[in-house]
């Protein structure tokens, strides 16, 4: 496979380099960049990466004679101010996911930027600017911000959330640099609002009338999908069914574990007991598809967003696209300590199954928007109880998302499909997978494709090639010749994938049908008796 370009950027001073080496790693994973010590009398660098006591005296001495692109940041051994809303600016060149987005940060304190004439102010805070930038082709930014090295344990998306300033400066200067030279295309901006628990069974399901949620969807753009249960996927109401069916744009379902009983998929702690639980849920939905010719995508919501390592390797092998969870490593609620781009990428790959991370409709909107940032497909769950006031949430929610950009929205599995990158090298087109499916658009100068393998976060990789619809399995890495232009959908395949009508299905137990027609008659009395009350 063609190497990537990689950008040389030096590090002034040499020992602010070697003070940080779990950071530069990460850095040197994330991007196509290579960092070296800054030496006065060394080759030309791509760009220059100063740590400076104060980002506001740039003088020659202190940054050295620029020709090139350089960032300004405060050393770690600089004092903190008190954290304070930082906000960025609301127009190019920052990030269009970030225009006008306030976020929370400690800036350095007693020091000060003063912008130049000429100076774009791209951040600011109540103590002052936090983050400028000079234009040209060599522009200079200065960043009232620390950028100290990874703690222990940390990955790189632990540097964003608690030194948001310093690291979005860092990020979108590192695009900038390599953006041209790398060529990635990165995923599209995209997003869906999803309701645990609801089933087709009747035009609505407690606080959720599908027309009134249809025709408010219509009028604030937006998409609602609907995670059934598979235990619920019989008997759907005829139009009902056929609303989901013509209004797919609006309207979808996927997969809500698969019974819902107690800690269903964090429970199974063997393969064999995994494996059932995935492969019934499977044959389910594709059962309830043939009754109602309502599809399902194959992105499994666990409920309480958590699952066990058993469950994920499974769900991958048994046809599901991904899994949507709270956590990058579902079975813990702690941010992981490897690998360094867990949460950082569009999704994380655990025992040969992606996930997609969500989180709640009412997240701090400068934590959605920087999961936009990152290139993440921006997944809101909420239940029908959170609607008990009407759908204003759903109508605040997506003036927020739709406030981020150019937003495609629609269902889970087509946001999947989408969670791909790629770059054309030559003829060469490479494809950089983030679900088990995905879809790429081969350029007419194209004339072979090369998928690279995911990182996978295992003891040893779970998958071991792919295929195109109809082709024959390829490897990882190698070159495939490319016969026909335009969208293809790409699948990924692991050493362990099974057909899911070959699984045995669990115990049978009347416990599960007896708690889920319990929960579902108190969910739809809800409104009942909330009207009753008033």
């Amino acid at each position: 496979m063609d190497p990537e370009p990689r950008t040389t950027i030096a590090v002034r001073p040499a020992s602010a380099l070697a003070a940080r080496p779990r950071l530069f790693a990460a850095l040197e994973a994330a991007f196509p960049v290579a960092f070296r010590p800054w030496e006065p009398d060394g080759p030309e660098p791509g760009a220059i990466l100063a740590f400076v006591a104060d980002p506001g005296d740039c003088a020659p001495d202190v940054i050295g004679r620029r020709r090139v692109p350089t960032l300004v940041v405060a050393d770690s051994a600089a004092g903190d101010g008190a954290q304070e809303a930082v906000t960025f600016a609301g127009t190019a060149p920052v990030d269009r996911r970030l225009r006008g987005v306030a976020v929370a940060d400690r800036l350095l304190a007693g020091a000060a930027i003063v912008p130049g004439a000429a100076d774009e102010v791209l951040a600011r805070a109540a103590s002052g600017v936090a983050w400028t930038r000079s234009p040209g082709d060599a522009p200079l930014h200065r960043v009232r911000s620390v950028l100290p090295e990874l703690e222990p344990g940390d990955v790189l998306v632990a540097l964003l959330w608690r030194r948001t300033v310093a690291t979005v400066a860092l990020v979108h200067f590192l695009r900038a640099l390599t953006r041209d030279a790398a060529g990635w295309q990165a995923p599209p901006l995209r997003a869906a609002f999803v309701f645990d628990d609801p089933n087709l069974r009747w035009r609505s399901y407690g606080y959720l009338n599908y027309e009134h949620v249809l025709a408010h969807a219509d009028a604030h753009n937006y998409h609602a999908s609907m995670a059934m249960i598979p235990l619920d996927a019989r008997l759907p109401h005829r139009a009902t069914a056929e609303l989901f069916r013509r209004r797919r744009d609006r309207l979808s379902l996927n997969v809500h574990g698969n019974d819902h009983v107690k800690r269903e998929l964090l429970r199974p702690r063997t393969p064999e007991s995994a494996l059932a639980l995935a492969g019934q849920a499977i044959r389910r939905v594709a059962r309830f598809e043939r009754r109602s010719g309502v599809p399902v995508d194959r992105v499994m919501m666990p409920p309480h967003g958590m699952c066990s390592k058993e469950i994920a390797h499974a769900l991958g092998a048994v046809g599901f696209d991904a899994l949507c969870t709270i956590h990058p490593q579902p079975w813990t609620s702690t941010l992981p300590s490897h690998p360094p781009l867990a949460a950082w990428q569009p999704a994380g790959f655990v025992f040969g199954c992606p996930v997609i991370l969500r989180l709640h409709l009412h997240a701090d909107p400068g934590l959605i928007a920087l999961r936009a940032f990152l290139d993440q497909p921006i997944v809101l769950y909420a239940h029908h109880e959170d609607m008990a006031g009407g759908l204003e949430p759903l109508a605040e929610a997506a003036r927020l998302v739709n406030g981020l950009g150019d937003v495609t929205w629609g269902p889970v599995g087509e946001l999947a499909l989408a969670n791909v990158g790629q770059r054309l090298a030559g003829h060469r087109l490479i494809v950089r997978p983030f679900a088990r499916r995905v879809r790429v658009d081969v350029p007419a100068g194209a004339a072979e494709l090369v998928v690279e393998a995911p990182g996978e976060d295992g003891a040893e990789p779970a998958l071991t090639g792919w295929s195109a619809a109809g082709g024959a399995p390829q490897a990882f890495g190698a070159a495939a010749t490319v016969t026909v232009p335009g969208p293809q959908v790409l699948r990924l395949h692991g050493r362990d994938d099974v057909d899911p009508a070959s699984v045995a299905a669990p115990g049978w137990s009347p416990w599960p049908l007896a708690r889920r027609v319990a929960t579902e008659a108190r969910d739809r009395a809800l409104p009942v008796r909330a009207a009753l009350a008033r």
